[in-house]
């Protein structure tokens, strides 16, 4: 206990205020590249558990400004393009039992649940995870060309589609639908 309050505690602090350091330097710089990245890695950071040091970074966002346009827009993307590939796996497979878990995977994949579709189907066949972060990366990109904003937390999907309304208009909500579509038609 007393070695994890005063040696790993700090060192968790000090890579943690790199790494904010990191995203808020390359929003300066760069905003659109944070969401594409962010798409793009998601997959491998959900294999480690570290997606959910970026999570604080869009509750900050939300907290502080109101909005995130830098975390979720891109875990939108990336999320329905992991369902998305599960799908497609489900549709070209000849196999029932593969079917039916790419299904039922896919489902919860694209609603914003990754898991199972990425331990379940995505990771044991390789290419439906390639495009899945192709999908992700894409979508990521656009939505951050496009400044989307997500005003709400959840888990990022079709059914948090609706974190997206806020704002004088439509817009984000709009574009945030679009990037969805992105994803799940490229994966």
């Amino acid at each position: 206990g007393i070695v994890g309050l005063v040696v790993i505690g700090p060192i968790g602090t000090i890579i943690s205020n790199l790494i904010a350091s990191g995203v808020h330097t390359l929003n300066q710089y760069a905003s659109w590249l944070v969401p594409a990245l962010v798409g793009t890695l998601t997959p491998l950071l959900v294999m480690t558990g570290t997606h959910y040091g970026l999570v604080p970074i869009g509750i900050n966002n939300r907290m502080t400004i109101g909005y995130d346009t830098l975390i979720y827009p891109g875990m939108l993307g990336s999320n329905v393009a992991q369902g998305g590939a599960a799908l497609a796996v489900a549709f070209k497979s000849k196999k029932s039992e593969i079917k039916q878990l790419a299904s039922s995977a896919g489902i919860t994949g694209v609603c914003g649940i990754t898991e199972p579709a990425l331990y379940g189907v995505n990771l044991c066949y390789k290419t439906p995870l390639y495009a899945a972060m192709l999908g992700g990366g894409i979508s990521g990109f656009i939505m951050g060309l496009l400044n989307v904003k997500n005003y709400t937390g959840g888990s990022p999907g079709f059914l948090t589609l609706p974190s997206y309304l806020g704002g004088d208009s439509l817009n984000d909500f709009y574009f945030a639908c679009m990037g969805a579509g992105i994803s799940l038609v490229i994966s």
